[in-house]
């Protein structure tokens, strides 16, 4: 007899009565009380934290009322930032109300410029401390590689705007940085390049595209050892409603090149990749992992008590969507180590590579300035409430190498963690701060010891790089896409 794989939580079916009576008020605020109480309802259910969170109190009718925990927030973020406060690690869960995981993380589409700007604090040679705006990162397909921006650009104004000074005007200055990001008005910029003092204008809308995360794959031939180099943006999912999409083909065909040159080390660049789907980071490290590891077990969910009661880990049933998860390596790539780029945005799916990876080979992590990785061993599925007014992302599982591992909250290091990132050289040139203190691990025996600099190319030494609060904090996350015979709960609405 085949298990249905419902919840009958004791508490739901009573869940449905007076608590979750629509207001006699208007449409939006009857919206906005109902994804109050399905985010309280929903976080009971599923969260792997559910133990710490209040339980609702009895009603005069007997019936549990999910509204005297919710009445007392102004809408559902309020309500989930109050549970997350009861599960003390909970930094994570989060409500999607425009659907942008199912675009961005699902399908690869962005709609936004692809520009990633930074705020970098420098030296200038009369020993002043200056804070510009640079160019961080430009995505492969994206409007601001078309329009011709380059890392390493500072951006002298927009839209004839010059004043965004971090350092005197903070609010300011993260105005302008999101501005950039999203593009939603048009904007002139004057850039002035790298190693350039003339400036130049680029013109530059957001608009949608379709992202390439394999911003680079190459093979660098040093003193005769060949070294991979996969610079890996994004872990969008590489399976569609037919099966594997372009995603999948793209990382596949990508290692086969590595095959085809038979490397000796592989350098994979995680830094600025804050995660996305679990399917993707299982595929790449089925292509990462020795041979000896090819039918390993990769990792194991935990879940909480209502997920283990229905069988939902249960390896005996092929449709249990949170059974161990094995290796199924397929490529020949057998090499014993790896080398893991990686900075405090390095989040979630990019950390679980590194971690399944662990029990089966030399895992050599390189951070920066004195710190790890984010910490982030947990995520979730999505939850669509109120008739797809918002799609509610609980943390509903954690994920745990094959050596029982899985407590990295605050982060994965490894031997070195003072590197530093070449803000101002092109990446994936071997004199790029980062990636050459990788090489340079990996080729000390031979002392091939290519220097690389931490001053720009105006001869500024680069100090630091200045927060910004986070926005799109849905991307720093790790998603299980579970397919449609998984029915989680009845829905609330």
């Amino acid at each position: 007899m085949k298990r249905k794989f419902l919840l009958p939580f004791l508490l739901f079916s009573l869940l449905l009565g007076a608590s979750c009576k629509k207001d006699a008020v208007n449409p939006d605020t009857d919206k906005e009380n109902l994804l109050k109480d399905s985010t309280y309802y929903y976080s009971l259910a599923v969260s792997l934290w559910e133990d710490k969170i209040p339980q609702p109190k009895a009603g005069s009718d007997g019936k549990l009322d999910l509204r005297s925990f919710t009445k007392s927030y102004s809408n559902a973020e309020s309500v989930l930032e109050a549970i997350k406060k009861y599960t003390v690690v909970d930094r994570y869960s989060f409500i999607d109300r425009e659907g942008v995981v199912s675009e961005e993380i699902q399908e690869g589409v962005h709609k936004e410029t692809g520009l990633t700007p930074i705020f970098i604090s420098t030296v200038d040679p009369n020993k002043n401390r200056v804070t510009n705006l640079y160019v961080k990162i430009v995505q492969k397909n994206s409007p601001a590689e078309k329009a011709g921006l380059k890392r390493g650009m500072q951006i002298v104004s927009v839209n004839g705007d010059t004043k965004f000074n971090y350092d005197t005007d903070q609010k300011k200055a993260i105005a302008i940085y999101y501005k950039l990001i999203e593009g939603k008005e048009p904007m002139n910029l004057v850039v002035k390049p790298v190693g350039e003092s003339q400036t130049k204008t680029i013109a530059l809308n957001g608009a949608a595209y379709s992202i390439d995360p394999i911003l680079i794959n190459k093979v660098f031939t040093i003193n005769n050892k060949k070294i991979g180099y996969f610079f890996y943006t994004s872990f969008v999912n590489v399976y569609g409603k037919s099966g594997p999409n372009e995603y999948y083909e793209a990382m596949v065909n990508a290692f086969k090149e590595f095959e085809t040159a038979n490397i000796d080390e592989l350098i994979v660049d995680l830094r600025y990749n804050s995660g996305g789907s679990t399917a993707s980071a299982e595929l790449l490290a089925n292509l990462i992992v020795p041979t000896a590891g090819a039918k390993g077990k990769m990792y194991d969910y935990k879940v909480n008590k209502y997920f283990e009661q229905e069988g939902y880990t249960d390896n005996n049933n092929p449709k249990a969507p949170f059974k161990s998860v094995f290796y199924n390596k397929k490529n020949t790539l057998n090499i014993p180590r790896v080398y893991f780029l990686g900075t405090p945005g390095t989040a979630s799916a990019s950390e679980l590579v590194m971690n399944v990876l662990k029990p089966y080979m030399d895992v050599e992590i390189i951070t920066i300035n004195g710190k790890g990785t984010y910490g982030k061993p947990v995520g979730f599925f999505g939850l669509p409430v109120v008739n797809g007014f918002a799609d509610l992302y609980i943390t509903s599982f954690q994920t745990i190498n094959k050596d029982g591992y899985g407590d990295y909250f605050n982060g994965l290091t490894g031997r070195i963690t003072n590197a530093s990132d070449g803000f101002f050289s092109e990446l994936g040139n071997t004199d790029e701060a980062f990636l050459n203190t990788a090489i340079n691990d990996i080729m000390k025996p031979n002392d091939w010891a290519k220097a690389s600099s931490r001053k720009t190319k105006d001869g500024l030494n680069r100090l630091e790089e200045m927060d910004i609060p986070e926005k799109k904090g849905y991307r720093n996350n790790m998603y299980k896409f579970l397919d449609q015979n998984f029915n989680t709960l009845p829905p609330l609405d």
